[in-house]
């Protein structure tokens, strides 16, 4: 079988730093239902407990991404048991999107068979938790990696630090389709208060993706559903937004953070925004969470 990895890889040791869908069978009695969206005749997510994965079928083997199974420990069973009811292909390669446990957690149930792939930012991260649930990613790449398994072609790229600092896009040119993680939410403000992310370098993060990949489908990490390139301009323009009003309201003399600044920056955004999901209850932690990473310097070019 063979089986071919291009473009900036770097080999690293294990341990060093209008779609239909089917039920997925459960693989023992604890491992919970999920559901299975099929995107096109090898393309497939897999949603149980919030969380969707990707995973894309061929004749010598399964690309899956993001076990996805910290808050369900049962899930990566129910994800092993979901891509054996549409193919009786071993998974070759895991595909972590970034380092963040939620995400990342579970992959060991694919270790026999799989090598894993993150980006290089994540590898320390990932090794530092010890968790042997979750492999430490055995192929990592700084800019672009193409995968190629049974005559299927994907590429992934790392659009620079957004939602953490090792993100990473997988994109599938045949299907014209994206899975993006966490930093382009459709119809829903970004999470909470913003952790781990890098809000100035998440707009350029997005501008990237808008001019430099081409696709029409949009899959997300979660909760389950998809958008379209269109969401990437969007998420855009809302931080753009939402950078522009805390600045305003400090022009204003508004205190950081404070009920009148949230305030200020709710009736400058709600026309535009207050549609979407989690506008409510998360456009203040939106607001904590720029300002924090302002203050904290996060958004700081980082030293090369």
């Amino acid at each position: 079988m063979q089986r071919r990895l291009t473009l900036l890889a770097i080999l690293i040791a294990l341990g060093l730093a209008t779609p239909f869908t089917i039920s997925a069978q459960e693989a023992t009695p604890s491992a919970p239902a999920g559901e299975v969206q099929q995107f096109a005749d090898d393309t497939y997510s897999f949603s149980s407990g919030g969380y969707v994965s990707l995973f894309i079928v061929t004749d010598e083997g399964v690309i899956a991404t993001e076990p996805g199974s910290l808050v369900d420990p049962g899930r990566a069973e129910a994800y092993k048991a979901a891509i054996a009811s549409v193919t009786d292909q071993p998974v070759r390669y895991v595909i972590y999107s970034h380092d963040h446990a939620d995400h990342s957690t579970g992959g060991a149930v694919f270790a026999d068979t799989a090598t894993f792939i993150a980006h290089h930012n994540a590898v320390d991260k990932i090794a530092a938790r010890n968790d042997p649930n979750t492999p430490v990613p055995q192929i990592a790449f700084n800019d672009e990696l193409t995968v190629e398994l049974g005559g299927k072609t994907i590429e992934l790229y790392y659009t620079g630090r957004n939602h953490s600092d090792n993100s990473i896009v997988l994109l599938y040119p045949e299907r014209r389709l994206l899975f993006a993680v966490d930093f382009i939410p459709v119809s829903s403000l970004p999470y909470q208060n913003l952790p781990d992310a890098y809000p100035d370098e998440w707009i350029a993060s997005l501008q990237w993706v808008d001019e430099n990949l081409d696709f029409d489908t949009l899959v997300i990490g979660h909760p389950p559903g998809s958008g379209t390139k269109e969401n990437v301009g969007q998420v855009r323009m809302y931080l753009e937004d939402l950078t522009a009003s805390v600045e305003g309201a400090r022009s204003e003399g508004l205190a950081d953070n404070s009920p009148e600044m949230v305030d200020a920056v709710r009736a400058d955004l709600e026309a535009d925004y207050g549609a979407w999901a989690n506008f409510d209850e998360w456009l203040p932690l939106n607001v904590e969470g720029l300002i924090t990473a302002e203050t904290s310097g996060a958004d700081a070019t980082p030293t090369p």
